[in-house]
Parts: C-alpha cells; sequence; structure tokens
C-alpha cells in the first residue's frame, strides 16, 4: 500500500502546470503568483512572492510561468519574518521515497537532519529540535516546484505538518520574488482555478487594470481560430 501511495504522488506531482498572461496593462511592472493561506500550515506563516517576473506592456507580449506541485522545505536565516523582507533559502530538502519528515537542528548553525518517515504519507512534516534558539533569526518554508510558498519563524519544539492543497494567484505590481507579502495588501489579484484535468490557463490583464477570466488554453485556442476563420 505504502508503495501504491508513494506512486500515486510521484505521477502527480509530475504534472507541469501553467498560466501564459497577455500583459496589455498601462505601464510596466511585476507579474507575481502567490497561494494565500499561509495558515493552514502554521498559524504565524505568511505568503511569498512564489513567482515573480517583470514585463513591459504590448499588443503582442505575453508571460509564462509554470511549475509542478511537487512539495519540500527550505529555510533561511532571514531576521524577523515580517512583510517586505526576502526569504532566499539555504538550503532544501525535497522528499524521496518514503521519506517525507525532516528536522531542522542547530548546532552553531542551522541544518536538515535525520530525513524519516512520517506518519501519514499524503502530508509533509517538519519538525524543529529543542536546540533551536527561542530568538530565532530562521524561518522555514514550504517549497513547491522547487521555490518557496509560505514561510513561518522558526521555534524550538514545533511540529509542523503540511497537506498540500495550492490555491493559486497572479497579481500585477511592485513585487519580488520570494519578498514577503501581506495577502490582505495585494492589489487586485485574480484566483487560478485548475479544474480537473486542466493544467494550462490564460488570461489578459488589460488596460483598466481588469482581468479576463481565466480560460483553459486549449479554449483559448480554440477561440483563436474561430476568429481567425470568422
Amino acid at each position: 500500500m505504502n508503495w501504491l501511495i508513494n506512486h500515486f504522488r510521484e505521477v502527480v506531482m509530475g504534472m507541469i502546470y501553467s498560466v501564459t498572461v497577455n500583459n496589455h496593462a498601462s505601464h510596466s511592472a511585476y507579474f507575481m503568483v502567490f497561494q494565500n493561506d499561509p495558515t493552514q500550515w502554521a498559524p504565524n506563516a505568511l505568503s511569498l512572492a512564489w513567482f515573480a517576473r517583470f514585463s513591459n506592456p504590448s499588443p503582442t507580449s505575453r508571460v509564462k510561468f509554470q511549475w509542478s506541485i511537487d512539495t519540500g522545505f527550505s529555510w533561511a536565516e532571514t531576521g524577523e519574518l515580517q512583510p517586505g523582507i526576502q526569504f532566499i533559502a539555504t538550503e532544501t530538502y525535497d522528499p524521496s521515497g518514503l521519506n517525507n519528515k525532516i528536522t531542522l537542528d542547530y548546532n552553531g548553525a542551522y541544518r536538515f537532519v535525520n530525513p524519516t518517515q512520517g506518519p501519514d504519507q499524503s502530508r509533509f512534516y517538519l519538525a524543529e529540535s529543542p536546540s533551536i534558539p527561542i530568538r530565532s533569526a530562521a524561518a522555514v518554508g514550504v517549497t513547491m516546484g522547487g521555490s518557496t510558498v509560505y514561510a513561518a519563524q522558526a521555534r524550538p519544539n514545533q511540529n509542523l505538518a503540511f497537506s498540500p492543497r495550492p490555491k493559486y494567484f497572479i497579481a500585477y505590481g511592485d513585487y519580488e520574488e520570494g519578498g514577503v507579502i501581506d495577502v490582505s495588501t495585494v492589489n487586485n489579484p485574480l484566483e487560478l482555478p485548475f479544474p480537473a484535468g486542466v493544467y494550462a490557463l490564460t488570461t489578459t490583464l488589460n488596460a483598466d487594470g481588469t482581468w479576463d477570466q481565466p480560460e483553459s488554453l486549449a479554449h483559448s485556442n480554440a477561440s483563436r481560430l474561430r476568429l481567425l476563420a470568422a
């Protein structure tokens, strides 16, 4: 049974998701993809600018983001974790096989140690050892697609568990990849729903700041072909 669960995880996490954005905005800025439910992992967790890319608008300007949903953990020495600072991972842990649990330790420097099997193969576990300083300068993060999605201040004797249920959003503005954000202040974000069996979406940011409703890339291409044939 464990083999079957692990095989299913590998198949699902190997799927590549993408969003393509047509940039018809009135000014240049950064597209930023993020997830907005950090407290499902830890009460004091914050979201990060998961991906960000600068873009100049034009009738033909297009930006594409793509990712897989393989989940892991990271840590960085951030100081006090708060919106506006950068989280640049010092070390990451990508679970392999049945080892879906890792421990953050401190022996004068932070480090991941003791990869092992957690109690539930559908979840991912991060333990923080008693040696972590009470006023820790480190933060721990959840990664997806190799980049950190959420982060929380490291604390001694914490046990965190994460179940991937991602909801994706995109925004346009002054963002930097890896920047810690307050999702309540993100201006005009657009949710990117991926229905079952859909892995590629497309949308347009218009000059007045509105977004076109995301649609599957296949549907978008079919619409384009109909317009060309008209």
